[in-house]
């Protein structure tokens, strides 16, 4: 018999003391043999390095990393999935555990279909307390599978929904593959699209993951995808990004962004790119008007913040502004953002203050 393939399981976690513990015994508790583990600590402030360490203590194939600060979402899973050498590498978070047979009955269906990037598992919902309180339909899972790339890409476009058929594990020759993650809205959703474009998505139909407490709601979810966010910054003031405030048009927007530099030819890139604003719009119609529409309503209060900025940063607050309203451009071309784009674009001046020779 050949012997396991080894997959690289990389939790990382941010002040997760009340949820690491139980994680890790899950993955300590996997029926697959070659499992090589590490724990990113991402900066936690509270008990989480403790707990960490004193699990590394008790298991010396542990690998514990910590950073000294917190670095986000996108940069933590870009770290788990790039991290280590096995051919499968399974990133996690440390909030969900897992069933004992996970990666087994996952690595199965990877194993049996050389041509599949990932496999992943149905999920449930369940509280703090322990109770299951949904299992995700099956319509929340991922089969993306056939020959056709761009086939691929789009059915994930169309049917991505839970996070669950996100965390499954992952083929290293096709993640080696993507771009980096963006700190988006949804950066989700193109990442999956794009690890469609180098391989098939699967499932096993089995309950084998178990997400805590469900999601959050997709404003939060926006504001705290950012860069701004993940660097305890505001994002009110005039120099912050503005895409947080149309989540599912920057998520349908990312996709483009994705395309625009996926490991494809031109044609079936100008075909796949083309069809982002179609399956969005049937997908999210009503909520992608509702999120132009509050865009629009907030074009009075983001222009009078352009205009009590400093000269110098005039551009910069203005390009900001000018970014939400390409992306909504893109994804809505009826509703015709192109006046304010102009009227952007032809804010009056404001000259820099000379310096006088020798000031500071």
């Amino acid at each position: 018999m050949p012997p396991c393939p080894s997959v690289d399981v990389n939790l990382f976690v941010h002040n997760g003391e009340a949820t690491v513990g139980p994680v890790i015994e899950s993955l300590l508790a996997q029926t697959w043999p070659e499992l090589s583990i590490r724990l990113f600590d991402d900066g936690s402030s509270d008990g989480t390095a403790a707990i960490l360490a004193d699990y590394a203590a008790q298991v010396p194939s542990l690998r514990l990393h910590r950073s000294s600060c917190n670095g986000g979402a996108a940069a933590a899973f870009q770290r788990a999935f790039w991290s280590g050498e096995a051919g499968f590498v399974m990133p996690k978070s440390g909030d969900d555990p897992i069933a004992p047979d996970f990666v087994e009955k996952t690595m199965a269906v990877l194993l049996a279909h050389p041509e599949c990037a990932m496999c992943h598992a149905a999920g449930l919902v369940f509280t703090g307390e322990g109770a299951v309180r949904e299992i995700y339909p099956a319509t929340h899972r991922l089969f993306a599978v056939g020959g056709d790339p761009l086939l691929r890409a789009t059915a994930v476009m169309r049917s991505y929904t839970s996070s669950p058929s996100f965390w499954g594990i992952y083929r290293r020759s096709a993640i080696d593959q993507l771009a980096p993650i963006a700190y988006r809205a949804g950066w989700d959703h193109a990442v999956l699209a794009e690890v469609a474009l180098y391989g098939e998505i699967r499932h096993v139909p089995e309950v084998l993951y178990w997400r805590r407490d469900g999601g959050r709601p997709v404003h939060e979810l926006a504001r705290r995808a950012t860069l701004a966010a993940n660097r305890r910054q505001s994002l009110e003031g005039p120099l912050a990004e503005q895409r947080w405030r149309t989540p599912l048009i920057t998520t349908a927007y990312a996709h483009l962004e994705t395309f625009a530099v996926a490991r494809i030819d031109e044609a079936s890139r100008r075909k796949l790119m083309a069809a982002v604003p179609e399956v969005f719009r049937a997908r999210w119609m009503p909520m992608l008007e509702a999120e132009a529409a509050e865009l629009r309503r907030a074009l009075p209060t983001l222009f009078a913040a352009i205009a009590d900025v400093e000269p110098e940063l005039s551009t910069w607050a203005a390009g900001q502004v000018a970014d939400a309203l390409r992306a909504a451009q893109a994804i809505l071309p009826e509703l015709d953002f192109s006046t304010v784009l102009c009227e952007l674009a032809m804010l009056p001046p404001r000259c820099f203050r000379p310096r006088r020779a020798g000031a500071a």
